[in-house]
């Protein structure tokens, strides 16, 4: 009987250990993720640009669109060749067209003679439109080589 008493205890304070470190971990509050809000910075849902990549010409050509409610339209192509980061950086001002292109040459030129760059990877076309309303309007593309 002794034996059972001893093992009755253990039970007992086990079953109370239990019950303390237990119950506040239920008592806590649950954390979660917060619920992801999407947001649209475009003032509409436009789109303000398109990037296509030219295999014959080498470049990049991106077109900027709806230019009559645009103010100023950056853009910025970055990539890597052979390690060393490359880029090309400009701004569009519309001066009364609807639309207008630019061809983002992947090389360099000097005195009318172009030189292509070799190994191109990681190339990203990054456009950022400001809108007549005072909304800026961002847009990333990866360019697959």
């Amino acid at each position: 009987m002794k034996g059972m008493s001893i093992s009755r205890r253990f039970a007992s304070l086990v079953l109370c250990c239990c019950f303390f470190l237990v119950i506040p971990l239920l008592s806590r509050p649950a954390l979660a993720a917060k619920k992801r809000v999407w947001r649209s910075n475009s003032g509409g849902g436009e789109t303000y640009s398109t990037g296509k990549l030219s295999r014959p010409t080498n470049s990049v050509i991106i077109t900027f669109l709806h230019l009559e409610t645009v103010d100023s339209a950056t853009y910025t192509l970055e990539y890597k060749t052979n390690k060393t980061t490359q880029g090309i950086v400009g701004t569009v001002t519309p001066a009364g067209q609807d639309t207008e292109s630019r061809d983002l040459y992947f090389g360099t030129c000097s005195h009318g003679v172009c030189t292509p760059h070799d190994n191109i990877s990681a190339a990203t076309l990054t456009v950022e439109t400001r809108l007549k309303t005072g909304v800026t309007n961002t847009k990333r593309y990866y360019i697959r080589i």
